[in-house]
């Protein structure tokens, strides 16, 4: 597999100033056609098909005959895309190697003064039926093309963190680029990749972190054992699915956050605490 870096290290202006059009090109269609790239980019029809070839070869660029000929970029253009910007504006200096990666995000190491971590989005390509109907952001958005609404992740995850940082202990958010989010890098595991020496003391952070957030006015809406990091404290990740207190749903959804995590307490640790006893005193602390 083609590593990120050695794919942005071989990138040509001419290769970015053609992803970019057909970016541009995906806010009004699905399949952008040659003649449309090259009024957007300035480049000749001619020299756009050739390079435009090139990359598709390279698995940046998707061709197609059907429905009508045009053009996507893939993902990894999209990556590139905003790691260009990202190197361009002065947040990103070196990449590392790939940390992670889930159904909706792939994660690489980063450094600049700090040590960082960039999250790609990946929401709207392969799920993106499933993500309309649960993400807020997608609701007024019914033609959203899947890089947009991986943008729109993006963005909505890096304004909660903006909002929520330092008080709430979440990633501190350095800089956003199309679908990606930089933020400095939290050392630590995976709640549920550990055995805890003090599972009461983290289990009480835990809810105490989710209060803090809610007294801010955000409720995660998906927070279980795999989005907090246990080191020296805790830290609660992904957010772009976060709402509002304002939301309809809300007091649901902050229930079933606060049930996900007594529900893993009391699996693995035999911790039992009353849900409704959580969140009155959630309630009354915020009051």
């Amino acid at each position: 597999m083609i590593q990120l870096a050695e794919r942005f290290l071989s990138l040509r202006s001419e290769d970015v100033i053609l992803l970019r059009a057909i970016e541009a090109g995906m806010r009004r269609r699905e399949w952008v056609p040659l003649e449309e790239i090259s009024a957007i980019s300035g480049i000749p029809a001619s020299k756009a098909e050739y390079h435009l070839r090139l990359l598709s070869g390279r698995k940046l660029v998707t061709y197609t005959k059907v429905p009508y000929e045009g053009y996507q970029i893939e993902f990894a253009a999209y990556d590139l895309l905003a790691l260009h910007d990202l190197v361009r504006r002065g947040f990103v200096a070196s990449l590392g190697d790939r940390l992670g990666v889930g159904k909706e995000s792939v994660v690489y190491e980063a450094l600049d003064d700090i040590p960082m971590v960039i999250k790609f989005h990946r929401e709207g390509r392969t799920s993106f039926s499933r993500v309309r109907r649960v993400r807020d952001y997608l609701r007024d958005r019914p033609k959203v093309a899947w890089i947009h609404a991986a943008a729109l992740a993006a963005r909505t995850e890096f304004e909660v963190m903006r909002r929520l940082y330092p008080s709430v202990s979440v990633p501190k958010p350095i800089a956003r680029s199309r679908h990606a989010v930089a933020m400095e890098r939290v050392t630590g595991v995976l709640l549920t990749k550990t055995e805890l020496d003090d599972p009461e003391f983290c289990i009480n952070r835990i809810l105490e972190e989710i209060g803090k957030a809610y007294r801010l006015g955000v409720i995660h809406a998906d927070l279980s054992e795999y989005n907090v990091i246990v080191g020296e404290d805790i830290t609660i990740i992904d957010w772009p699915q976060a709402v509002g207190r304002d939301h309809e749903s809300a007091e649901e959804l902050l229930s079933r956050d606060v049930s996900n995590i007594l529900k893993y307490f009391k699996r693995k640790y035999k911790i039992n605490l009353n849900p409704g006893d959580v969140l009155r005193k959630i309630k009354v602390d915020d009051g």
